[in-house]
Parts: structure tokens; sequence; C-alpha cells
């Protein structure tokens, strides 16, 4: 069997054609690593505030360091979740106890 002029152009477009779409999907999944590995390290950062703030929060509580008018008000809000936490925990521990 051969091949005309036009049948091996064609083949050769669909081979570009498959190259090409093998290109465009190794740099899909390349940006797709890449992606994945930029929120991982957000994460990552996230985490690290988590604990600044844990230290200030804890040392601002204890009166170690002075804290202005913004993060005294950010406590008390703190302070009020924690209070509603700990009303909610109270209700669900009567409630588990009247069975």
């Amino acid at each position: 069997m051969t091949v005309g002029g036009n049948e091996m152009a064609f083949l050769d477009t669909l081979k570009d054609a498959a190259q090409q779409m093998g290109d465009r999907a190794s740099d899909a999944l390349e940006t797709s690593k890449l992606k994945g590995k930029i929120n991982s390290e957000k994460k990552e950062i996230n985490i690290e505030m988590q604990k600044i703030g844990k230290i200030f929060f804890d040392k601002i509580k204890s009166g170690e360091i002075e804290s202005d008018e913004d993060l005294k008000n950010i406590i008390e809000k703190i302070d009020a979740h924690n209070q509603t936490i700990d009303e909610l925990k109270e209700s669900l521990a009567a409630l588990t106890n009247e069975d």
C-alpha cells in the first residue's frame, strides 16, 4: 500500500496535532503541580502566622506585652467566642447526661 502526497500531508498534520496536544497536556500538568506547590507553601505560611498570633495573644492576655485598642477589641471578641463555646459545651454535656 502506498501513501500519496495528500495522505502523507494529512498524516503529518495529525502527527503535529497530536504532538501539540501532548505538549499542552504536559504544560497543564506542570502548571497544576506548580500551583499545588504554591498553595502548599501558603498553607505552611498560614500555620506559622497562626503560631505567631497565638504567642502574641498569650503574651497580651498575660500582661507581658501591652496592646493597642484594636488588639484589645479583637481579644475581647475571642474571649466572647470562647465563652460561647464553653456554654455550648455545657449544654451539650447536659443533653448527653439526660439520656
